[in-house]
């Protein structure tokens, strides 16, 4: 119980020096007290097998009253020992809610008693003794029965004994003394005086007494239910600063994954700008290689003795050209050459055509003058690469006689391709020679560079070449033929 319970041994040793006082009292032994006091409280004698005589004399023997729940015991109230302030633990059970409400009790009597003095701080405390001993009364025998079941039932019913026993007598010491102390004896207010007129009509009856008692109860759960928000708060709080701590901590991982991401798509966006610039560095490498090797002298290609102008012939005749001068012989044999032709022996009373102007048609096309016919397209490549845009725009030209080779010497063609890239400007070109077999629907056959490329004129007017349509630049070349 609460402070000034003490130890109930004090309280009973105490009481002996006043029973001692009373002749009548000094003759009862210590059991008959004890059983004199259960029979006043109507304790029957089939109950001693409870140890109710010896829970008395454990008492006057100085037996320690240990701690029950967390109300009961010397000293101890609301699961704390704070003289000043009950500790704000909840009654285990029924026993425990009857000691808490002794020690509020004790409370009020320590109260009244800086106000009135000593006689009546005993009074009330022997007033909260009986109470605690009534309301222990009323408690069934069995503690499984309680309102508040016990945890511990056999510690329980012990308990339960000593609570009756102790209280009977510290409740009549109390009485004692107050029935043998004058108020004036006791009196510890600063508002009494030698003349004595407090009014002590304020001192609480039994059930003013127990209304405090209940009032105090009722403060006491309001701080534990603040106490109880307060911890809540607290506790949400504290998790609130987890969470946000937790929150922190996610966002920084996340903030440094994205980072690491970040530097690795930025390491990888280097690397493909690194070998972009590699390989476009080897393309321009590659064109300026083909460049110098395109312009780069080279020997002239050997033309056919039928191809050759008069001019061409003589010199080949000069340089004692093995192939001319067999040409010569199948000429003046009358052997046809490769094509077909007779070979005309080149001789100065041989007819010559004048180079600034075209043969003149054979028999079959006498009726169709030779035209120097142009046909160009160009088409568009995407090379763009990581990003690097580039678009490689290449253009084809075609160049040939209206009649081809049916007309000896305008069978000759010639097809150029400029490609330019857009990147950097870099472009390169290609040449190439072949034949064209004349007429409006004619091939295009062409060697070198365009090695086996052949291309079909279209109608006189268009060619399709390599994705790209080649228009014919004077179609008018063709109006002798029927298309």
């Amino acid at each position: 119980m609460k402070r000034k319970t003490n130890q109930v041994m004090l309280a009973v040793l105490a009481a002996y020096s006043l029973f001692a006082a009373n002749d009548a009292l000094a003759e009862i032994s210590t059991r008959d007290r004890c059983q004199q006091a259960l029979k006043m409280m109507g304790v029957t004698a089939d109950r001693a097998d409870r140890g109710w005589a010896s829970l008395c004399e454990g008492v006057i023997k100085n037996e320690p009253i240990a701690r029950y729940g967390k109300w009961y015991g010397p000293g101890y109230w609301g699961g704390g020992t704070d003289a000043n302030k009950a500790g704000l633990e909840a009654p285990m059970d029924s026993l425990d809610e009857v000691a808490q409400r002794h020690d509020f009790g004790y409370l009020i009597a320590e109260k009244y008693g800086k106000i009135y003095g000593k006689q009546y701080e005993f009074k009330l405390k022997a007033m909260a003794d009986r109470v605690a001993v009534q309301d222990s009364m009323k408690l069934p025998e069995d503690p499984t029965k309680w309102d508040r079941v016990p945890a511990d039932p056999e510690a329980a019913v012990r308990y339960h004994d000593r609570i009756i026993t102790g209280f009977i007598l510290e409740s009549d010491l109390y009485k004692n003394l107050a029935d043998a102390t004058k108020v004036g004896d006791v009196i510890t207010s600063p508002f009494i005086t030698l003349f004595d007129e407090t009014d002590y009509s304020h001192i609480p009856d039994l059930d003013k007494f127990q209304r405090e008692v209940s009032s105090h109860i009722n403060g006491w759960k309001k701080e534990v239910a603040a106490k109880a928000e307060e911890d809540k708060k607290a506790q949400e709080a504290a998790e609130k600063a987890k969470a946000d701590e937790a929150k922190k901590a996610e966002e920084a991982a996340a903030k440094e994954k994205a980072e690491k991401e970040s530097a690795a798509r930025k390491e990888k966006e280097a690397q493909e700008a690194k070998d972009a610039r590699k390989r476009l560095e080897d393309k321009i490498k590659e064109t300026k290689e083909a460049e110098e090797e395109e312009s780069a002298p080279k020997p002239p290609a050997k033309k056919s003795y039928a191809d050759m102008t008069p001019e061409e012939r003589h010199e080949a005749l000069k340089n004692n050209d093995a192939e001319a001068w067999e040409a010569v012989r199948k000429g003046l044999t009358g052997e046809e050459d490769n094509k077909g032709e007779k070979a005309q022996p080149d001789t100065k009373d041989s007819e010559e055509v004048k180079p600034d102007e075209p043969p003149a048609p054979n028999a079959a096309a006498s009726d169709i003058t030779p035209v120097k016919v142009t046909a160009s397209g160009s088409f568009d490549g995407d090379y763009s690469y990581g990003g690097f845009k580039n678009i490689v725009t290449t253009t084809i030209t075609v160049s040939f006689w209206n009649v081809g080779s049916q007309v000896p010497g305008y069978g000759e063609a010639s097809m150029k391709s400029k490609a330019v890239a857009s990147l950097n400007g870099v472009s390169e070109e290609k040449s190439c020679g072949g034949t064209f077999s004349g007429g409006p629907n004619g091939t295009l056959s062409f060697q070198g560079e365009c090695g086996g490329t052949t291309l079909n004129l279209k109608g006189g007017s268009s060619i399709s070449a390599d994705g790209a349509v080649l228009t014919v630049s004077n179609p008018e070349a063709f109006s002798a033929w029927e298309k």
